[in-house]
Order: structure tokens, then sequence, then C-alpha cells
């Protein structure tokens, strides 16, 4: 969500920046929006063409991707021109439709994390009757909800709950109900709701862990095979995986999903929450934010979209190998030779 880079703007834009600067500027900004581009194909292209990506739940990291992919192509663009001018100069039904996108695109990305981290809750908490229910209907209904509340978010500046942007700029209504019920629903919410569940599946496991410490003396090396959720729904992209475990045991695949989840929100959390505690007292206090702060800090935002990617890269082998592959253009038979690699 785009907050006014200077809240005393006067109706004549003044430039902030030299020419220097302005080059320096356009090239970081530049960088960002193209990574952000390329590490979220790499996950939509991965997810289509890999089959043991093709999980109910990957459909979710999917429409993460195209949330933060949409950003990119048409939010970051024109929030760059915006800042490297300082003046807003494509008119105001294009300013009105670019901060409605801002809003909209943003909001899914959040509530994306949020449906992500339900999942994961749900799958460590009722493996197996949760199994039965992760099918691609549901995923799909999930996501469907995102869109819809990122829309209801976003519509109503559309439909008059709003005030004008000083001449030559183009920010969010600075409307205090408006700046209270989008910041609300699009951050605090979904952010309270991930903490309290990422709570939760971190004493599950923790739980689970220890009781399997203790009971591993007593198993005496037998083996239990147990079925991935995604493989008892015949989701493709599951295998069986012997583990000495009872029931409820936290596979490795869903432990490593875990911790990529846990960096996913600390990340998350560390780049949108200065701008939302900023985007709340701006309304307020117009005086109190330092120049250049609340551009900062959206820009601070937006690189969570370029961040998460190199996230799955760096913490999720499912996706790290099906990367190089794509970056190598070695797209055909790419699935026998990850079966071949994993054999190994």
């Amino acid at each position: 969500m785009n907050v006014s880079n200077s809240s005393n703007a006067t109706s004549a834009p003044i430039e902030q920046y030299q020419v220097w600067q302005k080059v320096f500027i356009s090239l970081f900004l530049t960088v960002l929006t193209v990574g952000t581009v390329i590490g979220n194909s790499l996950v939509c292209i991965a997810v289509g063409i890999v089959r043991r990506l093709q999980s109910p739940s990957n459909l979710l990291i999917v429409s993460l991707a195209v949330s933060d992919l949409l950003v990119a192509l048409l939010v970051m663009p024109y929030a760059a021109a915006y800042e490297v001018e300082s003046y807003w100069i494509l008119g105001r039904m294009m300013c009105d439709a670019w901060t409605s996108l801002d809003v909209l695109l943003c909001s899914a990305s959040i509530l994306n994390l949020c449906c992500i981290s339900i999942d994961r809750y749900l799958v460590i908490t009722r493996p197996f009757d949760y199994a039965l229910k992760r099918t691609p209907t549901r995923m799909g209904l999930m996501i469907l909800a995102v869109w819809l509340i990122s829309a209801i978010v976003s519509i109503p500046p559309v439909f008059g709950w709003k005030t004008e942007p000083p001449e030559g700029h183009c920010i969010i209504t600075q409307d205090i109900g408006y700046q209270f019920y989008a910041t609300i629903f699009a951050f605090y919410l979904p952010l309270g709701v991930m903490i309290f569940i990422y709570y939760r599946i971190y004493t599950v496991s923790s739980r689970i862990a220890k009781r399997e410490k203790r009971s591993q003396p007593q198993l005496n090396n037998i083996e239990i095979p147990l079925q991935e959720p995604s493989a008892a729904n015949g989701s493709g992209g599951g295998s069986k995986s012997s583990k000495k475990s009872k029931s409820g045991h936290v596979s490795n695949r869903e432990g490593k999903a875990i911790v990529t989840l846990g960096v996913i929100m600390g990340g998350f959390t560390a780049c949108w929450l200065p701008f939302f505690i900023l985007a709340l007292i701006d309304p307020l206090c117009r005086q109190c934010i330092p120049k250049g702060a609340i551009s900062f800090f959206q820009w601070l935002g937006y690189a969570n979209s370029f961040l998460n990617p190199i996230i799955y890269a760096r913490f999720n082998t499912e996706f790290r190998q099906p990367f190089k592959e794509i970056l190598l253009c070695r797209c055909r038979g790419i699935n026998s030779r990850l079966r071949n690699l994993a054999n190994h």
C-alpha cells in the first residue's frame, strides 16, 4: 500500500534527487523489479513442469508467487518512476488504478502467506484427517477467498472512500477510517493469525519430537512407513517415507516446509511491519515521520516479493534443484533427472 512520500507536499512537486542519485536509484529499483519477476516466474514454471511439486499445498505457493509477480509487473515500475521523478505524470485515472492494484496485490501476497501457514498447521496437527480434505478444490477455494478479501480491502476508494491527493502526487487515500480498515484487514489481522499459528506449529512439532526421542529406545529399529499427506491425496509429487516413528510424525519433508515457512514469515514481518506502523501514524501525525522514511519502508515491503523465491531456493531442496535446471534451460526431461538425483 502506498503512503505519501512527503506528507507536507504542496501542489508544486519538488524534485528530491540530483541526477546521479536518480541514476543510482533507477538502477537499484530496476534490478529489484527484474529480480522479483525472474524469481516468482521460476516458482510458477517449476510447479507447472515438475510433477513432484504439483501438490495441492503448492497451489497456495503458486498463488503467492503470482501475487508477487504482479506486484513486480504492475506496481513496482510505476512506484519506481514516481520515486525517481518525485511527481506523478500519468493522470488521476491511472493513479486510482495504480493505488488500487497496489493495495490489492500486496494484500493478496500477505493473505496467501496467512493461508500457507494455516495449511501447514493443519498438516502437522491433523495429518491424516486433513490429507483427505487437502484437495485441489479446497485449495482453490482458499485461493479464491484470498483474492476476494484482497479486492474487498482495495475497492472502497474506487467508490468514494478517499481524500484527493495534492496536485502532481499519487498516494493512497489518507482518510483515517480507511487507513485503519485497510491496514487491519490487509496486515495486522493476518499477521496475528500467522504468529499464533506458527507458535502452535512450533509447540506441536517440539512436543512430537520430544515424544519420539523418548520412544526411540523401545522401537528396536522397527521402521514404520508413513505416507505423505500429498501422496495419500493422490495429488502427484508425494512419496512414501520410512521413519522410526509413531502416527502423527512430522516427516522430513514437512519439517523442512516448517523451517521454510518460519523464514518466510520472519522476512515478511521484517519487510512489512515498519511500513504498516507508519501507515497508521502518517494520517494522525504528518509531522512525525522523517522525509523519505515512507519511501524507504514502502520499497522494503515490495522487497518481500523479491525475497520469497530466494527463501524457497535456499531452504527448500524441492525447489532448489528445479530452479537450477530451469535457469540452465534444461526443462526437457527435467522430471527423470530430478528423480535420478533423488534416488542418489
